[in-house]
């Protein structure tokens, strides 16, 4: 029987004491502390197998419990460990074969009901969205996970079955955030909403650890360089949504993550695969850097913790010369770069036209400036405690332009003027969406299990606190419209691709796409990114993906430079003052309704 050695000293000093201490041990066990921010957010024990000493592995059920409080159960016949949620969902694995089953994935995978942490959309804190379930409409594939396969080992015992900590935060994640990550020192809880999706915690390349690797005084170790490497393929070729834009996208899904790096223009491939599979931390980083910013760049699928190493720069002087230098290309000439490069072309003629007008009336049309899709918790939570007003995000400008537009009886429309959002939370869209439409089901599609899927929405649209029949009965009947431009990025392209589905016409000139949700990955080096996520690919009503954007009714032509500014067309600018006439638009809302009328029902 296994004894736990119950040290609170740190990873690296136990792995600096002679084998000799841990005879007839088959791993070092370590009751390890889970940071959420400054305070402690529950305990994890870690385990340190001979084969991978450098690398963290956990137990699955241990995992779920710790990051959910979900008590999975765990059975042991013939050579296979039955693991099943508190549903009946469950896993087979097989350690020696290295390979877990999963006959439905989606729903071991997923938390309980009522979704509070979330199944794929998030749950907001404010109290104008619940999701009230979840369906999916085919049947799941299953799905055989071979670790083995990526050099990755899988260990089981009568109380769980183990594997490397950066695999289960990768799987048990979800679209809001919810993981754990270990840099070598500290066990960390994921404390991410939207603005910060893209940075670690303060600490993370701080620590002991991180610093003797990013100054080159630590080399990462053999077995944390098989792990990292056979953990970023495992995911990329499992838990990508592959949207279908990015360089590597298709070639990935053909043929995996290493054959695809070997398959890339003039030895880049090669390149970036002996970068990732470098001892020197730096090197490594500039590899994922590469990877992400040349390969997998689809707007979502981003590696995250070069914006860290960039505010430590104080810190690592030489390191960030040798990544600024060595991935400079892959960090500058990225889709967001140039996204956001454009977006002030369209932002610079708006406020040309309007100002900073958040609602303006021309004629029979009012338009509604929403330029994110990101809630302002904190004012919804004063505004439901009876402390504050409507704040003026999106959905409080939804909702204040809406009123104020039902009490001119001049207005007959209403256009979202969407020309500069680059996307955001699913909730409020889907708050939103209600309000206009009465829309109540938010749907996607499983990329890995392969099933469509269906959420329930219930939205407060009286804002008054209670989801009931009161809420049904709120009513804006007016004939709506959407802006678009190519910046109109993830839920900015999804809203007008929606609406369109409810009889809103769209103006200007196609959206710039994004069909995945956002999901982390985290590999064992301390190291975390963000990809386009299998779990909620974004599907309009005919089950197709909306990465191709949103396509216009009514184009609007922006004004061409002499020469064009970039060879890419996507990123060449224009001058978008003619998006901005309000007479021209009120004008193309007013006839393109009344052709609407003027149609014989079908």
């Amino acid at each position: 029987m296994r004894r736990t050695l119950c040290i609170l000293l740190s990873v690296a000093f136990l792995l600096s004491l002679p084998p000799s201490v841990f005879a007839g041990e088959d791993c070092i066990v370590v009751p390890t502390p889970v940071w959420q921010g400054d305070r402690q957010a529950g305990a994890l024990e870690l385990r340190f197998y001979p084969a991978s000493p450098h690398v963290a592995y956990a137990g699955m059920k241990a995992y779920v419990f710790c990051l959910r409080q979900e008590e999975m159960t765990v059975t042991v016949s013939f050579g296979l460990w039955r693991v099943e949620n508190p549903l009946g969902a469950f896993i087979l694995a097989d350690p020696s074969a290295g390979k877990i089953t999963a006959p439905d994935w989606a729903a071991f995978q997923s938390p309980l009901p009522p979704y509070e942490g979330m199944v794929g959309v998030k749950d907001a804190p404010c109290a104008w969205t619940r999701y009230t379930g979840l369906v999916f409409d085919d049947p799941p594939k299953e799905r055989i996970f071979d670790f083995a396969r990526y050099g990755i080992a899988l260990y089981a015992d009568a109380e769980d079955v183990y594997l490397p900590l950066a695999l289960l935060s990768t799987m048990f994640t979800d679209v809001a955030i919810n993981y754990l990550a270990w840099n070598g020192d500290k066990l960390y809880r994921s404390e991410v909403d939207l603005d910060t999706l893209t940075e670690l915690p303060e600490d993370y390349y701080a620590t002991p650890r991180m610093r003797a690797l990013m100054t080159g005084k630590a080399r990462r170790a053999e077995d944390e360089i098989r792990e990292s490497f056979g953990e970023l393929c495992f995911i990329l070729e499992h838990f990508f949504g592959h949207p279908g834009t990015s360089l590597l996208d298709a070639p990935i899904r053909e043929k995996g993550l290493e054959e695809a790096l070997k398959g890339m223009p003039e030895g880049e491939g090669e390149q970036i695969l002996s970068q990732l599979k470098s001892p020197d931390m730096v090197e490594y980083l500039i590899g994922l850097s590469r990877l992400f910013g040349r390969g997998l760049d689809d707007g979502h699928t981003v590696f995250s913790g070069i914006s860290n190493i960039l505010a430590l720069r104080p810190a690592y002087p030489a390191a960030m010369m040798r990544i600024l230098f060595g991935a400079g290309e892959a960090l500058t000439d990225t889709s967001g770069t140039w996204r956001t490069l454009l977006l002030a072309d369209v932002m610079r003629a708006r406020e040309a036209a309007w100002g900073e007008e958040v609602y303006r009336e021309c004629g029979n049309t009012a338009v509604l400036r929403i330029d994110e899709f990101n809630p302002d918790d904190e004012g919804w939570e004063a505004y439901y405690a009876g402390a504050g007003e409507i704040p003026m995000d999106c959905l409080g400008i939804t909702v204040t332009g809406l009123r104020r537009a039902k009490d001119n009886p001049a207005i007959h429309s209403i256009l979202f003027d969407l020309s500069c959002n680059t996307g955001g939370s699913g909730d409020i869209l889907m708050a939103m969406l209600s309000l206009v439409t009465g829309e109540k089901e938010f749907k996607g599609y499983n990329v890995l299990t392969e099933q469509r899927q269906r959420a329930f929405v219930q939205v407060d649209r009286n804002l008054d606190g209670v989801f009931d029949e009161k809420d049904d009965a709120v009513r804006y009947d007016f004939n709506y419209g959407v802006l678009t431009t190519r910046m109109s990025f993830s839920c900015g392209n999804l809203f007008p691709i929606l609406m369109r589905e409810h009889g809103a016409v769209v103006l200007g000139e196609p959206s710039g796409g994004g069909s995945c949700s956002v999901q982390a990955a985290v590999l064992s080096s301390g190291a975390v990114f963000l990809m386009s996520s299998c779990l909620w690919a974004l599907l309009d009503a005919d089950g197709q993906s909306v990465e191709g954007g949103c396509a216009v009714d009514l184009p609007i032509e922006r004004i061409e430079p002499l020469r064009p500014t970039h060879e890419d067309p996507r990123f060449a600018s224009g001058d978008y003052a003619p998006y901005f006439d309000d007479a021209n638009l009120d004008r193309m809302m007013n006839e393109w309704f009344a052709l609407e009328a003027e149609q014989p029902a079908a």
